[in-house]
């Protein structure tokens, strides 16, 4: 498996010095990279105003390759049934080489609407399969709650393709919701097309349930998602680079080695480091020790 990092650790040194983060990035040794791109009508790609052709030259040029997104944008919650838009999107990094796309995150409020969600991320699975690449949906912890005695993510897996659809599978927000990242990947094998990993402290062991704190009886939708941010619940102090805290990283990279998972991506949402380009260093310098992880 090759280790690589997503982009929205450096996302505001990108936009303020592309080039040199870019610089910064390839000499940490990361060249795979996962973007977190900002779709607009004008721009269907990295969010950057470039050309697929333009965004290779640019990432070979440092040795680097641009496997895929997640992506954000002003209609996160209409556009996947919007398959013209969706089709520029999967255009565009198709023609990049890339392997996969999906959406930074979702919310799911009755049977109902949640069929309607992933009916279109079956769609946009097909789509995505017929140019090479698979649909991903990138998860927090909000998936624990449940509709009609089953949990979002149980639901996810039963109602999608599993050859086309899966997950961008962050394990920290998994454990957030204390889903067992191991168990979880020998459960669902490569239904996982990729994932994120960062790290929890020992010291908040605590406070490591975020899915305890959401509504029984209110799930988390498009209307009310800001009231149950994800940002809003946690703290910088929650998060730790890899190895420091309590997942147990040998056995997750096992487990995805047998399930042929290509790519984790190191993301620091927050560091403990002032620099976040040193707590980059210090995730790489851990997890190149287990054995199965390579960044070449």
């Amino acid at each position: 498996m090759k280790l690589g990092v997503e982009s929205f650790t450096m996302m505001k040194d990108y936009w303020a010095d592309f080039h040199g983060t870019m610089k910064k990035v390839s000499d940490l040794g990361l060249h795979y990279v996962e973007w977190l791109a900002r779709i607009s009508e004008e721009d269907h790609g990295m969010g950057l105003g470039f050309t697929p052709k333009e965004a290779v030259k640019i990432f070979d040029d440092y040795g680097m390759k641009l496997t895929g997104c997640i992506f954000v944008c002003q209609n996160s919650r209409e556009i996947i049934f919007n398959y013209d838009e969706m089709q520029k999107i999967i255009d565009w990094y198709a023609e990049a080489g890339c392997t996969a796309i999906g959406l930074a995150n979702d919310y799911f409020v009755d049977e109902e609407f949640m069929k309607r969600r992933m009916d279109a991320y079956n769609e946009l699975g097909r789509r995505c399969g017929k140019a090479g690449m698979v649909w991903t949906y990138h998860n927090h912890f909000h998936e624990q709650q449940k509709i009609n005695g089953k949990t979002v993510l149980d639901l996810m897996v039963e109602m999608t393709d599993p050859d086309t659809v899966g997950f961008d599978w962050d394990v920290y927000w998994g454990v957030r919701g204390l889903v067992d990242p191991v168990a979880f990947i020998k459960k669902v094998g490569s239904k996982i097309k990729r994932f994120h990993c960062k790290d929890f402290p020992f010291a908040r062991l605590d406070y490591v349930n975020m899915a305890k704190e959401l509504p029984e009886d209110e799930l988390i939708s498009w209307d009310n998602h800001n009231k149950f941010s994800a940002y809003k619940m946690v703290k910088p102090e929650d998060f730790i680079e890899c190895g420091q805290g309590i997942i147990k990283w040998q056995e997750v990279v096992d487990a995805a080695n047998e399930a042929n998972i290509p790519y984790m991506f190191v993301e620091q949402d927050y560091t403990t480091y002032a620099d976040k380009f040193e707590s980059l260093a210090a995730s790489r310098d851990y997890l190149l020790t287990l054995k199965g992880l390579e960044a070449k």
